[in-house]
């Protein structure tokens, strides 16, 4: 006899229509936490980190949360990157993005306040291990260039021996 599948709920004091946002930078960083122990217990009951069912479904779901979570900050800080069109709303005003340019700043914003060096930007963003650091350098000196016509000079910063992190507005930017 089969076993019923598992349903999986929100945790204990989740909710998802909070308006706050370090409450929801909270919510990110449990679920990314969540996300890196159970790709741990993976690939420690099966070497490769695949073929445990169990785990692949809690991950997938930790995963959509997780990608619930993100959406939700974007939303409460004003911020909406649309990926097929490869733009930026802010406050109102659109801004038109390179397909790189957006990829990227998709990538920053979706793990706020994280640094990434550019190596890992260039696998992790844009899954391109040939891009060279001056390449990544010249895309992000671009895209903060070009934030700052929307008022969004501050998104994207330097953390100095680090890499480059995200940090969306404190308030969403339709009141600012």
């Amino acid at each position: 006899m089969e076993a019923a599948p598992q349903v999986f709920r929100p945790l204990p004091g989740e909710d998802h229509t909070t308006l706050a946002l370090p409450e929801v930078a909270s919510w990110i960083a449990i679920y990314e936490e969540l996300s890196s122990v159970l790709r741990l217990v993976q690939s420690r009951l099966n070497g490769d980190g695949t073929g445990v069912p169990e785990i692949q479904n809690h991950q997938q779901w930790v995963e959509e949360r997780l990608s619930l979570w993100r959406d939700r900050h974007q939303t409460l800080a004003g911020v909406t990157i649309d990926r097929k069109d490869h733009s930026l709303t802010y406050a109102g005003r659109y801004l038109k993005l390179t397909r790189r340019e957006a990829d990227l700043l998709d990538f920053l914003v979706r793990h706020p306040g994280r640094p990434f060096t550019t190596r890992q930007l260039t696998i992790l963003a844009w899954q391109n291990s040939r891009l060279s650091d001056a390449q990544v350098r010249t895309y992000m000196m671009r895209l903060r260039r070009r934030l700052r016509e929307v008022g969004l000079g501050d998104l994207v910063s330097i953390i100095r021996n680090r890499g480059y992190g995200a940090e969306l507005p404190k308030s969403n930017g339709a009141s600012a």
